[in-house]
């Protein structure tokens, strides 16, 4: 996402089309993503709870804070008024330091999730040994056997 919204910042010729493609691919792999994460960290005992609360974030608060407060803000910082009362802006300025802010929350996030495997590293090896002694897979002829 990261990419996606500093080639939007950089607003050359057609980098709308190729910078909006790359953050709404990567906006949908993360939220595809974010739903057996939850599962895998958490259990599925309060599944429906931890899933409504990343969709609430995801979504409504997210959009509010980022499209409606941020993007809003910015764009009347960078607006001229007009005789009629509101603010125009024209040009590729207007929305530079919205998507270089959401370049640099991406960031954070990325680091965030960084943190996060790393911390549930030694889970996932648990895991992994754990069900790797239960069945044990070995090539013979060309098959596959179970040895136990």
């Amino acid at each position: 996402m990261v990419f996606g919204f500093v080639i939007l910042a950089l607003a050359l010729p057609g980098s709308l089309y190729i910078g909006s493609i790359l953050v709404g691919i990567c906006y949908g792999i993360r939220i595809a993503i974010s739903v057996p994460t939850a599962s895998e960290l958490f259990g599925i005992i309060y599944y429906g709870l931890i899933y409504n609360i990343l969709i609430l974030n995801d979504l409504p608060l997210g959009s509010f804070l980022f499209s409606r407060l941020l993007a809003g803000i910015l764009y009347d910082m960078e607006a001229t008024p007009t005789a009629g009362g509101g603010n125009t802006c024209v040009g590729a300025h207007c929305y530079r330091k919205t998507f270089v802010v959401m370049a640099v929350a991406c960031i954070i996030g990325f680091g965030l999730d960084i943190l996060l495997s790393i911390r549930t590293k030694a889970v996932y090896t648990k895991i992994y040994v754990s069900k790797k002694s239960k069945k044990s897979w070995a090539p013979s002829n060309g098959r596959r056997q179970i040895l136990n």
